[in-house]
């Protein structure tokens, strides 16, 4: 038995997140820039001491003028590398949305930054899913207050986009790990295909009655 099912997960303020990810990817580059040219004048001025002991006053004062150049331009370059590392930590969690794909049996989470930037972040096999339901029921809360599982939020949405629901996710992936996707319901559908019917909590409802 085949099964292949693909859904997103997309911001619901993409354009907001577009804006502040340009942003940030221009600053990156500028400071990226910036510090790569001060590196290169600190290289440059780079001191060499006076050979000897009878050095003159001038040779040393244009020792020490290099030195503290060459001190000032390394901290600029240091200073301007932060920033860079810093913008470059932003924009990659800034306009994000999740892919979650289901083939015969193994599910795929990545996430995506900026539309373009795709990363897996976990397969999950059928065999290894504890319990699947809706962020919504009592057990949800009962496995987040577990200190023996990690939850892992892969939405970028706080409230789901129509006709999706919040899904949690219990497997044995490394440790115990709870996955809360926004997804429609036929993902589910998808899933108990190949799981146990226990694998589904006790008190699911189905989304369509619950809506009414």
């Amino acid at each position: 038995m085949d099964a292949f099912y693909e859904e997103s997960a997309v911001n619901q303020n993409a354009k907001k997140g577009a804006r502040r990810y340009k942003i940030a990817h221009i600053l990156s580059i500028i400071f990226l820039v910036l510090g790569i040219i001060m590196l290169i004048m600190c290289l440059y001025n780079i001191p060499l001491a006076p050979s000897n002991e009878n050095a003159t006053a001038e040779q040393i004062a244009s020792y020490q003028t290099a030195k503290i150049a060459c001190i000032f331009c390394g901290a600029q370059s240091a200073l301007f590398w932060i920033f860079w590392f810093v913008l470059r930590k932003v924009k990659m969690g800034v306009n994000v949305s999740f892919d979650y794909c289901f083939v015969s049996g193994e599910l795929r989470i990545s996430r995506v930054v900026n539309v373009n930037r795709r990363r897996l972040l976990v397969k999950i096999d059928c065999a290894d899913m504890i319990q699947i339901g809706d962020i919504d029921n009592p057990s949800y809360e009962r496995f987040r207050a577990d200190p023996t599982v990690k939850e892992i939020v892969c939405t970028p949405n706080n409230v789901a986009m129509e006709g999706k629901f919040f899904m949690y996710v219990l497997a044995n992936v490394n440790g115990k790990k709870m996955y809360v996707l926004e997804c429609r319901e036929n993902l589910l559908m998808n899933i108990m295909k190949f799981v146990k019917r226990s694998v589904l909590e006790s008190d699911y409802v189905m989304q369509e009655r619950k809506q009414k």
